[in-house]
């Protein structure tokens, strides 16, 4: 019994020591809070408040942390001050607030799970940033984390292998 355990033991060490699986394994969102099968849309419905931010401080300082995302049963969402960053996730570029269509794809984050994908969205005020120029573009994919309800929804910032990112929680209201 004490060596199957020795090699075992050996087995992870190398793979997380030399490998660098461990960035795999224990960087955010973990591999086994993906949602693996369709949820239902009405156990997504509701008000998701930023539950954490995963950022850098320089990415971090412009975030709003009153954004909301609600999704509503009838398809539509409302957006307000959702944060927007570069694509190496370094630097906060502005905040979409502003109303949108959702549905659920398993398409949109190949090989992560389901996400939400919001569609058509239509800014409530003229844009800052040539990047928040989004009118009725699809806008991005936000991770649906957990197996079952209540859902969290996680937007990936910059490279998905860094861990960084926004996570949502429902809201307790």
């Amino acid at each position: 019994m004490r060596k199957p355990l020795s090699l075992l033991f050996l087995s992870l060490l190398v793979c997380f020591v030399l490998t660098g699986c461990r960035s795999y394994i224990l960087t955010y969102p973990y591999p086994w809070d993906y949602s693996k099968q369709e949820p239902k849309e009405s156990d997504m419905v509701g008000t998701y408040e930023i539950l954490k931010l995963r950022l850098p401080s320089s990415a971090a300082s412009g975030v709003d942390k009153g954004a909301r995302i609600t999704l509503r049963g009838d398809g539509t969402t409302a957006l307000s001050s959702v944060p927007v960053f570069d694509d190496s996730g370094f630097k906060f570029v502005c905040s979409l607030t502003g109303a949108a269509t959702w549905n659920l794809d398993d398409r949109i984050n190949s090989g992560w799970g389901w996400s939400v994908a919001f569609e058509n969205y239509r800014p409530a005020a003229k844009p800052i940033a040539p990047e928040c120029n989004l009118r009725n573009a699809i806008v991005g994919g936000f991770l649906i984390l957990s197996r079952h309800a209540p859902y969290r929804l996680y937007e990936i910032v910059g490279d998905p292998d860094s861990g960084t990112g926004v996570a949502f929680a429902l809201a307790k209201h």
